[in-house]
């Protein structure tokens, strides 16, 4: 099975790479989540913004939902370009590399 590399920059701004199995059936969020940090409290809704993460725009991510939209918009702490909730990413081979900060909400 093919794998990619996500590098994943903590609340204590210590840095992380893991390397995963792209499976298509899980979010990005199951994965960050599912490896040890705290987040998912919905379980993947776009309802709670505990998967709140910054990520860099040199990848291509799958356009937001009204969901996500809406959901983003009530933080306090969201940057127009690079806020997303990684609940709402699919494991994707296009993400191989991709570097995400997890927010403090």
């Amino acid at each position: 099975m093919d794998t990619i590399s996500v590098n994943i920059i903590d609340r204590d701004n210590q840095k992380h790479s893991l390397d995963i199995a792209i499976d298509s059936s899980l979010s990005l969020m199951e994965v960050v989540r599912d490896a040890g940090f705290e987040m998912g409290t919905c379980g993947g809704m776009a309802l709670c913004a505990s998967c709140h993460c910054y990520i860099k725009l040199d990848k291509v991510l799958p356009i937001k939902t009204e969901e996500e939209i809406d959901m983003l918009d009530q933080l306090h702490n969201t940057n127009l370009n690079e806020s997303r909730l990684i609940c709402q990413i699919k494991i994707d081979k296009k993400l191989d590399g991709i570097t995400l900060k997890i927010i403090n909400d």
